[in-house]
């Protein structure tokens, strides 16, 4: 008998939620948060980098006492800051930056301010660096070096010491005062060399609201109600960006508010034994969840400075299978492994739970990894675990730890064993 093939009408088809281009930029949008992780290296990039910054640290002090004869090649005096703080050395690179910049007329004058500001962060001067990217836009419109030098002082420096807080106030203010009105005209913040796209302005300004939140800033309850009214604009629905800003939106307005899910139930990985069923209750004592993916690197590094700062906590790190693989929410015998090989790595009262794709979701985990702070049901905190500050904002989160008792946090049966056979 001949079969023949009846290709399905458009009609009876859902329409896709956006255009080819929007996504592949969606598509793309992994790979890039992988690649911006810290800790995105093989072993061989780390011994090349490591070389690289130990010849840049030396040529750098080599060339400090000829500093006054760089000055007569503007060029290479900027070099020579560039060099410096690729070498870590940082009071070298501050020197070379005021050097570079009390020439008579600079060229590159605000690349030299900026490189001021990094060199001021590598020193823990926090003020002087906020201060230089603030002071930079006396002269030149905000662009997306400007908006990234900002993010760098903001990650290092959020809730370090109360000094340091008021200038990331400030810096924060900035950052948002320039972003929010492009992103209600519809905008995002293109640049020659880089470019920040409406949802990293979006997250950054969800950052800056949780800062102001724990800092107890009045700007709080204004920046929250921008952001809804940005979120809702026509302009960014069918984008790429839609998504990630709707997450982010969601991740803030659920802090303050009982969490949806009283408790969750997955499936528990151990290093040499088969999954089992357990389940968390958040309704009870303070639960640190940490929803990941195998291609968030920086995340067991992360995990372990939690651990360390919080040895009484327990730590649930949170997975699927689709979270894993963009596609069907089932196990595969790599991602197994790969998960089984992680939990290997992790200290005492860290465990790895494969949920479920549906309990991300509900917790608006787009961004990996992050970090859920819930005390007795409410939600203290719910963003992602980038740079010191949010590993200061979550601990912050946590307050005094009272978990739950053993039973109540997490009962424990033998589940059956398909999910154990997806490594066999």
């Amino acid at each position: 008998m001949l079969l023949i093939a009846v290709p399905l009408l458009a009609q009876d088809l859902p329409a896709p939620q956006l255009p080819p281009s929007e996504e592949l930029k969606a598509a793309a949008e992994p790979l890039g948060e992988a690649r911006a992780q810290p800790d995105d290296y093989t072993p061989a990039d780390m011994y090349a980098y490591r070389v690289g910054v130990s010849r840049a640290g030396h040529a750098c002090l080599d060339h400090q006492p000829w500093l006054e004869s760089l000055a007569k090649e503007p060029d290479e005096l900027l070099a020579f800051t560039h060099l410096c703080l690729f070498g870590l050395r940082y009071e070298p690179a501050r020197q070379g930056a005021l050097r570079y910049l009390n020439l008579p007329s600079p060229p590159q004058r605000e690349q030299a301010i900026l490189y001021l500001a990094q060199a001021y962060l590598g020193l823990k001067d926090v003020v002087d660096a906020a201060g230089q990217v603030i002071a930079a836009e006396t002269d030149y419109a905000y662009d997306a070096k400007m908006h990234f030098a900002a993010d760098d002082i903001i990650l290092a420096g959020a809730l370090a010491d109360d000094q340091s807080n008021a200038s990331i106030l400030a810096l924060c203010a900035d950052q948002t005062g320039n972003t929010l009105p492009l992103l209600e005209s519809g905008k995002s913040l293109p640049g020659i060399d880089l470019s920040a796209t409406a949802g990293v302005l979006f997250e950054d300004a969800v950052r800056c609201l949780e800062i102001e939140r724990d800092l107890k800033a009045d700007s709080a309850a204004a920046t929250l109600r921008r952001l809804e009214r940005i979120a809702a604009l026509p302009a960014w629905q069918h984008t790429a960006q839609y998504d990630a800003m709707q997450s982010a939106l969601a991740r803030a307005e659920m802090v303050g508010k009982p969490a949806r899910l009283a408790a969750i139930t997955g499936e528990q990985l151990h290093a040499a034994e088969a999954m089992r069923r357990a389940t968390v209750n958040l309704a009870q004592g303070t639960v640190l969840l940490i929803p990941f993916t195998l291609w968030a690197p920086s995340t067991a590094a992360i995990v372990g400075e939690l651990h360390a700062t919080t040895p009484r906590q327990p730590i649930y790190l949170l997975t699927s299978w689709t979270a894993n693989t963009g596609d069907a929410d089932k196990p595969t015998p790599e991602i197994y492994e790969g998960l089984r090989k992680a939990a290997r790595t992790l200290p005492a009262r860290v465990s790895v739970l494969v949920v479920p794709d549906d309990v991300l979701r509900e917790l608006n985990a787009d961004a990996f990894p992050a970090a859920v702070v819930l005390h007795d049901g409410t939600v203290q905190a719910n963003l992602p675990l980038a740079g010191d500050a949010g590993k200061r904002l979550t601990v912050f989160a946590l307050g005094p730890i009272t978990p739950a008792s053993p039973k109540a946090h997490a009962s424990q049966t033998r589940a059956g064993s398909r999910s154990a056979k997806a490594g066999q």
